[in-house]
């Protein structure tokens, strides 16, 4: 359904800024290691579902789409508030979103915090790279994104907010985010792969955004309450964010504001 590729041409795309994409493909590639034990790990250790190099690029698109989406409508970043250009923004989010899920490789639980442990060194490297006056808070910043993706953590920047909403989004055709056993038959594994298609939208002024959601089954609704939901209402945009879900049944559309 995706390929590391297309979805590499789709980030640069919404990145808008070459140098930046091109540190970031590079970064992929060189780490793509990372990623591949990780997902490994989860797959055959865990028996869980991705946690690898497509994940990853599909919440970074996603995450920039957010980006695009709250700069249309006037909302600014932290980065912004802070007095940073958004070209902070689009590297804390690309970065945070890149690195988020490593710490799956060392433990499942407390993993955001083995991935800021594991990305701290690589951050540090790029932040440096990337240039700027005031490298510390791009770092602490950046790093605050990957451990906040979880919806255990609230969430403290707009960043990290866009990070942990991307995340919760990839549950497309069995690429749930909910953590269930592959060989265990029960709601959790119904619910993943009820789900056939996740876009983001822009929305209104109440609610810039808009994720709209397909499914085969109204079993994924369990899975949006479970992982999308909480994600949301951990992060600083709940509230603004509207779901419209398409259950499957007789054209059903069933919307919410979480």
């Amino acid at each position: 359904m995706y390929t590391e590729e297309g979805l590499l041409e789709q980030i640069r795309e919404l990145m808008g800024d070459e140098e930046l994409f091109k540190m970031y493909e590079r970064t992929f590639r060189e780490y793509h290691h990372y990623f591949d034990v990780t997902n490994s790990i989860a797959l055959n250790v865990y028996n869980f579902n991705d946690h690898g190099p497509v994940h990853v690029l599909l919440t970074t698109r996603r995450a920039l789409e957010l980006l695009g989406i709250i700069e249309k409508f006037g909302m600014q970043t932290t980065a912004e508030k802070l007095g940073k250009p958004l070209r902070w923004s689009k590297f804390i989010v690309a970065f945070g979103a890149l690195f988020h899920d490593i710490g799956n490789m060392i433990h499942r639980i407390n993993h955001y915090m083995f991935s800021v442990f594991l990305a701290e060194p690589i951050i540090e490297k790029l932040v440096s790279e990337f240039g700027t006056d005031d490298p510390a808070l791009l770092k602490a910043l950046t790093l605050n994104a990957i451990y906040t993706h979880d919806e255990a953590v609230p969430c403290t920047t707009i960043e990290g907010s866009l990070v942990t909403i991307a995340d919760g989004c990839d549950m497309e055709a069995g690429r749930s985010r909910l953590v269930h056993r592959k060989d265990k038959v029960d709601i959790h594994a119904v619910s993943a792969l009820a789900v056939e298609k996740v876009e983001i939208r822009e929305g209104d002024e109440e609610q810039p955004i808009l994720i709209e959601i397909w499914m085969k089954h109204p079993a994924g609704i369990f899975q949006v309450d479970e992982i999308l939901t909480k994600k949301v209402k951990s992060s600083l945009l709940s509230g603004k964010v509207r779901l419209r879900i398409h259950t499957g049944t007789d054209e059903e559309v069933v919307e919410k504001v979480v």
